[in-house]
């Protein structure tokens, strides 16, 4: 269990953050206690446990969810909202999620995302090629925040992105941080962010209700979401769940993004088959004529590359949970109620068993592959799956395409290693010249 309050965290900061070795935590504790696939430790402030095997993964994410045996486990509802449904259990979780699952599915949402995602990327990619030498990390975050703002509710002004984003990064900081309610603690500053950007939400959720305001993005969808009762989210609960969308949409996919044009730059022939395959779509199109439904669907190669792109880059290595009853077993070991659990995903993802030459960059595993159950969870599973899976993998497409078919770049530190805190990254934020191919 490790030190007093401070239990394992000296260790998981170790490997995570000095080592950068983040799979010898779990690798210690095999060689330890035998591959068990299930260990009991102290992290985060709190005694848990940690799930690292396909047959656990699976019971914590899927049928031991849906019975009630475990519990969303992070983050706080003080910092989400209690309508939110990263935070929320039980009915009001399937309510919310059945509003969620609508809107990001209905046509008009895929028409709004496509529309409006693709200006920004073209804009962004533009602005990357005059400028020649990038940081790729910092610009494809800028690039995502400023894209998921327009898309989810149509924010356009610099001024206020800058402040949202500000606000983003800050409500972040808390999340990752213990919950300490003292002025000039990361979790006191993260409460203030959050106050901050519902505010700024909940107007534009009430102007657009008062004022009959309508707009072609997400918010709207959300806001004319009616269940099968006919039931319609209130401005908290759409304001909530937009707060939680941002966040979760932001980093995570502008993670993808860099490490998308780190790999192809490093495996020249993969890029070069994305871009036979972009070139192929194009010909069929006007010059300025962006992606269209169909086009995604068709676009196979595209879709195993931005696969690939999600399970190498592990932006979230565990998936939380909470212990929500007296008497859950998972692999004949009873668990304490109202323990954490770490759905340890990330060594899922890289474990030779189930992927083939795992740290190897290759879109073409994905061609017929369906992973065993329990081994490929990067968007959870179960009750809890995350609603905008797709969203995400849209815009990685959208945006390796608009990318492969007028730029070219070069890695500056091909050989820079990578940082694991607070997500997997380049150390040097992928650093390259960017310009355009002719």
């Amino acid at each position: 269990m490790g030190w007093p309050l401070m239990g394992e965290m000296f260790d998981f900061l170790w490997c995570f953050k000095f080592k950068r070795r983040p799979d010898d935590f779990i690798a210690k504790r095999k060689l330890r206690y035998g591959d068990t696939g299930i260990y009991r430790t102290h992290l985060f402030g709190y005694p848990a446990i940690v799930s690292c095997s396909p047959e656990s993964n699976k019971q914590i994410l899927g049928s031991k969810t849906e019975d009630g045996s475990f519990g969303p486990g992070w983050p706080s509802t003080e910092l989400m909202g209690n309508s939110s449904i990263v935070a929320i259990d039980g009915l009001w979780h399937k309510k919310i999620r059945r509003h969620l699952i609508e809107a990001f599915n209905s046509p008009r949402a895929l028409d709004s995302h496509l529309t409006s995602a693709q200006p920004i990327f073209i804009q962004a990619l533009e602005d990357w090629a005059s400028k020649r030498k990038i940081v790729a990390y910092d610009e494809t975050k800028a690039m995502t925040f400023r894209n998921i703002c327009e898309v989810l509710v149509s924010f356009k002004s610099k001024e206020l992105l800058d402040t949202m984003e500000s606000m983003y990064r800050g409500l972040m900081g808390g999340l990752r941080s213990m919950r300490i309610k003292i002025p000039g603690t990361a979790y006191h500053h993260a409460l203030k962010c959050r106050k901050k950007l519902s505010n700024i939400l909940l107007k534009e959720v009430r102007d657009r209700k008062e004022h009959g305001i309508q707009k072609h993005d997400f918010l709207q969808i959300l806001i004319d979401s009616v269940d099968e009762n006919g039931n319609k989210l209130n401005e908290v609960e759409v304001m909530e769940n937009i707060v939680s969308l941002i966040l979760g949409g932001y980093e995570s996919t502008s993670n993808v993004m860099t490490w998308g044009l780190f790999y192809l730059a490093k495996y020249p022939e993969i890029l070069e088959k994305l871009k036979e395959e972009t070139r192929q779509i194009q010909k069929q199109k006007s010059k300025d004529e962006i992606l269209t439904a169909q086009d995604i669907k068709s676009m196979k190669y595209a879709s195993m590359v931005a696969e690939e792109l999600i399970r190498l880059a592990n932006v979230s290595p565990f998936i939380f949970r909470t212990v929500a009853r007296d008497d859950v077993v998972i692999n004949g070991y009873k668990l304490p109620r109202n323990w954490r659990v770490l759905v340890w995903i990330r060594s899922m993802h890289l474990d030779p068993r189930y992927f083939s030459d795992p740290l190897t960059f290759n879109p073409d595993r994905w061609d017929n592959f369906r992973p065993k159950a329990g081994t490929y969870s990067v968007f959870g599973a179960g009750l809890r799956y995350c609603p905008g899976n797709n969203f995400a993998r849209v815009q990685v497409m959208m945006f390796l395409y608009h990318a492969c078919l007028k730029y070219r770049w070069k890695l500056l530190n091909p050989d820079a290693g990578t940082a694991f805190q607070p997500h997997p990254r380049p150390r040097d934020g992928a650093e390259m010249i960017f310009e355009r191919a002719s």
